[in-house]
């Protein structure tokens, strides 16, 4: 049992990782096609962190940037019960077959 939540608790946080990135890559990409500055946004569907500029400038002045610790929990907690219920499907469709 104990093996079995370090399993998804561990398949959990890749997936975060994952979706991390890729929210961080969508926000770049969009920021360049649409020409504006550098705006980043990172966390899906929660917003852990931001950065954007306020004048077009980057420096300590103009900086903005916050990040959101409790949303980094929510983020967590949803790809742990996304992994969860995958596994239970799998083991029911196995011990089924």
């Amino acid at each position: 049992m104990m093996k079995n939540i370090l399993k998804i608790t561990l398949q959990a946080f890749v997936l975060f990782c994952v979706i991390s990135f890729l929210s961080l890559s969508y926000s770049m990409i969009n920021s360049r096609l649409n020409s504006i500055s550098p705006n980043l946004t990172i966390g899906f569907p929660f917003e852990m962190y931001y950065q954007f500029e306020v004048k077009g400038e980057c420096d300590e002045r103009t900086l903005l940037h916050g990040a959101h610790f409790i949303n980094i929990i929510y983020n967590f907690i949803i790809c742990f019960i996304i992994i969860a219920f995958i596994n239970y499907k799998q083991q029911t469709k196995n011990n089924n077959q």
